[in-house]
This record gives C-alpha cells, sequence and structure tokens, in this order.
C-alpha cells in the first residue's frame, strides 16, 4: 500500500529517488502560491477551462448523493477500490496504480521528484506548463523546446536535447493548447529510446476523449516496466473536475516513491462520484459524442471564415484570430463568451473550450459577426 506523507513523516522522510537519480530532501516554503480563482462575470458562457459542461453523470451524481452521509469517514477504503478498478482494467497491479488531488498533484509530485537537487524537466511549448512551474519553484531547470511545423511535440529534437541533467521529459497527449496528438507507435519508439536516467511523463488527461484510446495509451508500456508515468484524470470526459480525483500509473517502485511526496487524500464524495463514473460507460459515451459534435461545429465555422487552427483531438480548438489575441477574447467577452488566456509563444492564437453544442452553436454565430 502507497504510503502518504503524514506530518509525523515530514520531519524524518529520507532523501527519495527518482530513476537514477538522487535528490535531496525539499523545502516545504519553496512551493509557490495557489493560482488565483477564476472569477467569470455572471451571464458569460464559459469556455475557458476545458472542463465538460455536462458535469457528473447520472451513476456520479446519485454516487455524490449516497455518500453525503458518509462524510465523516475518512475514505482510505475508498481510494483503495478505485485503485483496485484502475489497476483490474488496465491489466495491471494496484501498486502500479496512485489516487490523487486531480491529475494536477501527478505533475506536481513528479515535478518535485525531478527538480529538487537542480534536475532537469525538458519538454515542448506551448503546452500545459503546470510541472515546469513547479520545477521552477524549487530551483530545477526547465528546457523548453519549440513544437513542430504541424504544432505537435518535436519527438526528434526532444530526443537530441536529453542531457545529463536531464530526469524527466513531459509529453502533454492530446496537447493542452494545441489538441494536437502524437501517435501511440512514435511514442512507444520515444520512450524505448530514453536513457535508464530519464523517466517520461505522459499527461493522458485528454486521450479519454478518443474513442481508440487503447491504441495511443502508452499503458501498455507501463506493463513492460518503462521509466514512464501515465497522468490521467475525471476532470474532463467524466465532468467532475470540481471534485480533483485523478491517477498516476507507473511501476511501483516509481508509485512508491511518489507516493511519499503525496499530502492529499482525497475526498470521500469524490471518489464515491469518480468510481460511479469509472463504470458509467453510456455517460461516457454521450460526452464524447456531445464534444465531438461541438468540435465540428467549431471546426467547421473557423474553416468557413478562413481562420487557421490546429487539428485537435481535444474538447478545444486553437487557432488564428488574425490579431492580438488578447483584443480577440476582449470582442468575445463583449458578446458572452469568456475564453482561455493568451500564449506568449502564440500571440495571435486563442483556445476554445468545448461547451454545449447550443453554446458552440452561439459562438460560431459570434465568429460570423466578428470577421463578417
Amino acid at each position: 500500500m502507497t504510503a502518504f506523507l503524514s506530518r509525523r513523516r515530514l520531519l524524518g522522510m529520507p532523501p527519495l529517488l527518482f530513476a537514477a537519480g538522487a535528490v535531496a530532501p525539499l523545502s516545504l516554503t519553496a512551493q509557490p502560491a495557489p493560482p488565483a480563482a477564476r472569477t467569470d462575470a455572471p451571464g458569460l458562457i464559459r469556455l475557458a477551462a476545458n472542463e465538460n459542461p455536462a458535469g457528473p453523470g447520472p451513476a456520479a451524481r446519485a454516487a455524490l448523493a449516497a455518500a453525503t452521509g458518509d462524510a465523516w469517514k475518512y475514505p482510505m477504503g475508498e481510494a483503495m477500490a478505485l485503485r483496485a478498478m484502475i489497476a483490474e482494467r488496465e491489466g495491471l497491479t494496484p501498486g502500479h496504480v496512485l489516487i490523487t488531488d486531480g491529475s494536477t498533484e501527478v505533475l506536481h509530485i513528479a515535478a518535485l521528484l525531478a527538480g529538487a537537487g537542480g534536475g532537469e524537466l525538458l519538454t515542448c511549448a506551448p503546452t500545459f506548463d503546470y510541472a515546469a512551474s513547479q520545477v521552477r519553484a524549487i530551483g530545477g531547470t526547465v528546457r523548453e523546446l519549440p513544437l513542430d511545423a504541424a504544432m505537435r511535440f518535436d519527438l526528434a529534437a526532444l530526443r537530441a536535447a536529453v542531457a545529463p541533467a536531464t530526469r524527466l521529459v513531459y509529453l502533454c497527449n492530446p496537447n493542452n493548447p494545441t489538441g494536437t496528438w502524437l501517435p501511440g507507435s512514435e511514442l512507444r519508439a520515444f520512450i524505448a529510446a530514453m536513457p535508464a536516467a530519464v523517466t517520461v511523463l505522459v499527461d493522458e488527461a485528454y486521450l479519454e476523449l478518443a474513442t481508440d484510446m487503447a491504441t495511443h495509451s502508452m499503458v501498455d508500456r507501463v506493463r513492460a516496466g518503462d521509466s514512464l508515468v501515465v497522468a490521467r484524470t475525471f476532470s474532463k470526459l467524466h465532468g467532475l473536475a470540481g471534485l480533483r480525483i485523478g491517477y498516476a500509473l507507473a511501476r511501483p517502485d516509481l508509485i512508491e516513491r511518489m507516493g511519499r511526496l503525496k499530502l492529499v487524500v482525497p475526498s470521500g464524495p469524490g471518489l464515491a462520484a469518480a468510481t460511479a463514473s469509472y463504470q458509467d460507460f453510456e455517460f461516457q459515451a454521450a460526452s464524447r459524442r456531445e464534444i465531438a459534435e461541438g468540435v465540428a461545429i467549431t471546426t467547421a465555422a473557423l474553416a468557413a471564415l478562413g481562420r487557421p487552427q490546429a487539428e485537435t483531438r481535444a474538447n478545444f480548438v486553437f487557432f488564428d484570430t488574425g490579431g492580438p489575441a488578447p483584443a480577440f477574447m476582449a470582442a468575445m467577452r463583449q458578446r458572452g463568451f469568456s475564453l482561455g488566456r493568451p500564449y506568449a509563444s502564440h500571440p495571435t492564437w486563442c483556445r476554445v473550450s468545448m461547451g454545449t453544442v447550443a453554446q458552440m452553436r452561439q459562438f460560431a454565430g459570434a465568429l460570423q459577426a466578428h470577421y463578417g
């Protein structure tokens, strides 16, 4: 059973190992402040945070309601049950699974292990930069290479850039904010070429949105014992972002090392909802269909207006607004839509998350009015 980092154990915790490299003890004072909460104005349609506007499915809602009566109990048993269920479905043992406070906790722990003692994280940009920010916060190094011409992770450049200090390579697949993806065959070849001292972190937060997930997931390389961590979440397909449940898949020795840095036990209601949703295949299929229809409406509208866009496999679309992105976002806000943040590497590009199908039809109309 993976140990959690309690207050009693914290001061006596020995240095940890990540892959082949030793890391120094961590400083609690080095942690960054949490990000400010997003406060959208009332009445705005929220297309900013890659959420599932369907919310929890019927099974998850029923489980949430039933779990309130047990809220007085510590939910260790519920966490172990979900861990066992995930392991069975993925052909792993429970020792390969760590239940976390959303998948960002997976990224946070991996970053602490990689960055402590000045270790390096290697990635491409733009991507989801949470792991990179945590590495920087504790004095580690981050090297960010450009995406390739198709806005995908440049695997050849990353492979060539691995250095003696590199401890972690971060890949988000599909990538946030571009929505682009790497086929499983390419990722497997990349992982096989990594030195033993380097761990690859594959963030599969959006992969469940695809019907061919099994073809492109790296869980088979976890089974094979590679130096690899797969991060997943119940925040996207399952519509449970506010309940903060995620998990890591990795070799048991890596899971054990990560578990020593775990500070949060997910809530009982959150675990109950995630467990129910994990088995609710009807709701999952309905969410995929709704999201795919929203993407189709959005990409068609952008194509009709001649706006360049990245090919997406996620629940958002990344496109060139034709001018400064903040100005476009402000114009859309005036029309009632809250969009994602700008990206320094792509100053004219904007990411729009999927709302409901009706909301995406409204957004398509707003695009036409803006550019028409």
